[in-house]
């Protein structure tokens, strides 16, 4: 397709990350009079903290090559800064104002699947400092700040070439464009891409969210290599990829990147500057954006969860090339239609009814059927009233279960209204039953009677159906709390209400537990009543209740059960609570427990925990020191010794 002039500013704003295009969006919303709305942001799941690593060395592949272990997990420490200056072309013409993006925190990169057609991972931002500069002022009001903290916050997934290469980022759905902006380009910018073993030199073809580039490779040492990009042959627009026309497009990239890897071919030290020049001629501003990371390998960890999770996810999420033009988004319908393809509800149930014998394939057309039934139900509301009498009839779990997930996902009246008839219908099997209850818990949008429906399992003879669907309640709470407060409080007092009511200790823990995923600051009445319960299962639950509860009193509770509860596996479930939460408030409690607790199950989890966050939390240091020398335990000695010796690698390697 031939260069469009007209896309020509547009595409100005694209080569620099989108960035230009949010700040002209919060400025006319300003000049507007209407303020941003910090809560027009995606909703995603709360990230699971990351598992104590287990695979703290490097794993060496027999031929040199890199390494890709489904599991395997990366902290970094990443600091990022990048400006962008615009020079008219012409005595007297506008431009917009300069800018200057500066982001510091952890980088964590996880691998969630690898095949011999790619790889998939997830990449998670935790910031420690974050600024935005316009002209040398802060840009960033309160509810701007916290809403581009919380976008920062979303996990991304990625699709990559065996070789390192992405060519894909998964997103949450209305991820705004600065903040993807800042994560594709931590993505492109920490690229290492190599196919086979290193050698003294080669090429790639690699992504930013320029366009595509050629990038060349050259070895400074054993370990050591040196990154720089040959130019660009093609830049992304909104027709997609296209070959840049000097003439019309002139782009100076003038990068180098320095970086080390371990035995795994994996990077442990990167810096990297690059300054871009962008000419369009024709009146057009000039535009010069610089970049400079840093990227220090904190930790190698592993952490279980990840495995299979972009299968898992990948139906809600927005997949975009890495290389493409981030523009206002396209109508989500056509997006639907063209993931159909033409198929019909009959079609999809009899791709259903027969899934391939293979378990990867099965996975696979599981989670595409899951993804074309919930752009259906989308499109075609009523379609979803189909359902139950199809699950009626009867259908097998592993068929029913992409249904179930597809009709939560579009959380649309008519979809939960089915779910509700699902859930309600004595003669389908209590499998599809119970994950027809978990579905109804998941939905953003929970309705009265899908509520009443999960109400109504509370005196269920089937224990699974009966637990799901108290945990569902709880979730069903915390869904409500934006668009129905007095509806979330009161679901809240209800499971409040039915522990007291509980006679059993495991009928108490439960209903703890659906408490705790409200994430009420109400509960806490309840939840310091249980900890006082003579039964060790339902204190657990009341500490591991707590973990989500967004009050500081939530902290001084779990201190307190650490340090004063005469069970160890309450005081180590405290510990496992405390990971959800911020740490410097329970340091002091870590730090004591450390010296006096006499479980070794419990001083270990600590050691854990901290060793876990040391990279971000540097006062988490004299901790373990003390602990890698007086520690009673070889084993816990140990442990603190390796958190303290894989800081010291990455800070001086």
């Amino acid at each position: 397709m031939p260069w469009k002039r007209h896309h020509s500013l547009l595409l100005l704003l694209a080569v620099v990350l989108g960035i230009v295009g949010w700040w002209g969006a919060s400025r006319a919303d300003e000049d507007s009079g209407t303020p941003p709305v910090a809560d027009a942001r995606p909703t995603a799941r709360p990230p699971r903290p990351a598992a104590s690593p287990d695979e703290p060395e490097p794993t060496r592949t027999p031929d040199g090559t890199r390494a890709w272990v489904p599991g395997q997990q990366f902290r970094y420490a990443v600091d990022t800064t990048q400006q962008v200056t615009f020079v008219a072309s012409q005595a007297g013409a506008q431009v917009p104002p300069g800018m200057r993006f500066h982001v510091q925190g952890e980088w964590r990169v996880g691998i969630t699947g690898a095949r011999d057609t790619g790889v998939e991972a997830r990449a998670a931002l935790l910031l420690t400092d974050l600024s935005v500069t316009v002209e040398g002022r802060d840009a960033l009001e309160p509810q701007m700040r916290a809403a581009l903290t919380t976008s920062l916050a979303l996990p991304i997934f990625l699709t990559m070439e065996r070789t390192g290469a992405v060519r894909t980022v998964h997103v949450e759905p209305g991820l705004d464009v600065l903040a993807q902006g800042i994560l594709r380009s931590l993505v492109a910018s920490t690229q290492f891409v190599v196919a086979g073993a290193p050698k003294e030199s080669w090429e790639s073809d690699e992504q930013d969210a320029t366009g595509l580039y050629r990038a060349a490779y050259r070895r400074l040492g054993a370990k050591r290599f040196e990154k720089s990009k040959r130019g660009y042959t093609h830049v992304a627009t909104s027709q997609g990829l296209q070959e840049v026309d000097a003439s019309k497009l002139r782009l100076d990239a003038r990068t180098r990147a320095v970086i080390d890897v371990g035995d795994d071919v994996w990077p442990e030290l990167l810096e990297g500057d690059e300054q871009l020049g962008v000419d369009a001629g024709d009146g057009m501003p000039k535009v010069s954006h610089s970049l400079h990371v840093s990227l220090k390998l904190l930790e190698r960890g592993r952490d279980s969860t990840l495995v299979g999770l972009l299968d898992r996810e990948r139906s809600r999420l927005t997949a975009v090339p890495l290389a493409s033009f981030q523009s206002a988004p396209q109508d989500p319908k056509e997006q639907y239609r063209r993931l159909l393809a033409g198929k019909r509800f009959d079609d999809l149930v009899k791709d259903l009814r027969s899934l391939p014998k293979d378990e990867k394939e099965r996975d696979d057309a599981r989670t595409h059927a899951l993804e074309q039934l919930r752009a259906l139900f989308l499109l075609e509301p009523k379609e979803a009233a189909k359902v139950p009498g199809l699950l009626h009839e009867g259908m097998e779990p592993l068929a029913a279960s992409p249904m179930l997930g597809a009709l939560s996902a579009a959380s649309t009246p008519e979809a939960l209204s089915a779910l509700s008839k699902v859930v309600d219908d004595a003669a389908v099997g209590v499998p599809v039953r119970t994950d027809a209850v978990a579905a109804l818990g998941m939905a953003e949008t929970p309705s009265t009677e899908g509520i009443q429906a999960l109400r109504d399992l509370g005196n269920d003879t089937h224990p699974e159906l009966r637990d799901t669907a108290a945990l569902a309640l709880g979730n069903s709470a915390f869904q409500l709390r934006d668009d129905d407060a007095s509806g979330a409080d009161a679901l809240s007092r209800e499971l409040g209400t039915r522990y007291r009511a509980a006679k059993s200790p495991e009928d108490q823990a439960l209903l703890l537990r659906a408490l705790g995923n409200t994430r009420d600051p109400g509960a806490l009445t309840t939840l310091r009543e249980a900890l006082a319960s003579p039964s060790v299962p339902v204190r657990q639950a009341a500490v591991e209740a707590l973990r989500l509860v967004p009050e500081a009193e939530a902290d001084r509770l779990l201190a307190s059960r650490m340090l004063e509860d005469p069970s160890p596996d309450v005081r180590k479930s405290a510990v496992f609570a405390a990971s959800f939460r911020a740490l410097p408030p329970l340091l002091p409690t870590l730090g004591t427990v450390l010296q006096r607790d006499t479980a070794d199950a419990v001083r270990a989890a600590v050691v854990g925990l901290l060793g876990a966050n040391l990279g971000a939390l540097p006062q988490a240091l004299p901790l373990l020191t003390w602990t890698s020398q007086h520690d009673t335990n070889p084993n816990i000695r140990q442990s603190a010794l390796g958190f303290l010796g894989a800081l010291a690698s990455a800070q001086h390697p």
